[in-house]
This record gives C-alpha cells, structure tokens and sequence, in this order.
C-alpha cells in the first residue's frame, strides 16, 4: 500500500517521525478520505487483508460514518469506542480531531498486548489468556469452554487478576486493562 500524502497537522518532520515509529496504528482521514496512515496502520491493513479478507480503511471509514452525520469536530472532542471488524475481531478505536477537515484515528486490537498486561500486573499465563477472553465480552461459562477447563476455575483465576490489577468487578478490570 502507497501511503497517501501527509496532512498539514503531520508535516513536521520530527513529528511525523515519531508517528511513524508508534506500534499503534496511526491513520488520518480528511472527510472520510484515507489522507495518511503510520507503518503500524499499514502492517495492521495487510494482516487483515491476508487473515479476513477486511480493508482497515473501508471499515474505518464506515466506522466514522456511523458515529453522525457531523464529522468529528474539536467542540465535540475524541470518542473512543470498541468496534468489531466484519470477522468479529475486536479493536478499540480512538477517534481525535485535528482540525476542521482532518480526524486521527488510532486503533488498537484487543487482546494484542496479552504479554505486556501479563507482565504488568505479575499475571500467569493463563491468567492473561483469562483476562485476552473477558476483554473480548466472553462469560465465564464461554472462557471455560475456550480454554477447556471448568468455570469454577475461570472463577478462581478472575478472583487472582483482581487481587493482581487492583479491581473488583469485570468492568473495572476492562476499564484498567482496556
């Protein structure tokens, strides 16, 4: 994929830069139009593209659609929303306004930093791949099943990343960890 012209908000070159090196997917719209995208964006384009048949940049441009009629303006500030891809894959979007025209997008898969959140909070293995499932919306009785064990045990292990993150409910541990 050729990357498209850079926006006037992204023209310092030190700037830019430092987007460019971001693992997080950087991409920039100017009315709905895909105007630039960071190396992270484009490797995120190709895997979905390979895995799923999916264009990154026509389900975001249909995600920023579905958000209003009224383009994203810096008077209604960022939104950050989970947004599920045409496969089911979980992503949580961040929609920023840049000015008038242009609208930055960040997106950030779910379940991608499984081993960082694991080293973060002393988490065990399994104890994150607990935590990658509650993220993606799974009960207890569905995690169980994933990981074929019974949900007594997911029990157990929700009771220790809660003890580890600091939380008390499921919500506030995706709110922590999210």
């Amino acid at each position: 994929m050729t990357r498209p012209r850079r926006t006037s908000a992204l023209r310092s070159s030190q700037f830019s830069a430092i987007v460019d090196a971001l693992p997080v997917a950087v991409l920039v719209f100017r009315h709905h139009q895909l105007v630039y995208s960071n190396a992270a964006a484009d490797h995120l384009a190709t895997r979905l593209r390979a895995k799923h048949r999916s264009e990154l940049t026509v389900l975001l441009r249909d995600h920023l659609r579905a958000l209003g009629d009224k383009p994203v303006t810096a008077d209604r500030g960022a939104t950050v929303s989970l947004f599920t891809g045409a496969h089911g894959e979980p992503f949580y979007v961040h929609v920023m306004p840049l000015d008038r025209t242009d609208v930055a997008v960040s997106v950030r898969e779910i379940g991608a930093a499984r081993d960082a959140v694991g080293k973060r909070y002393g988490l065990s293995p399994r104890e994150a791949e607990v935590v990658e499932l509650v993220l993606l919306g799974y009960r207890n009785r569905d995690i169980a099943v994933a990981l074929g064990t019974s949900p007594a045990t997911i029990k157990k292990h929700l009771t220790h990343v809660f003890d580890k993150v600091g939380v008390d409910t499921r919500t506030q541990l995706v709110s922590m960890i999210a």
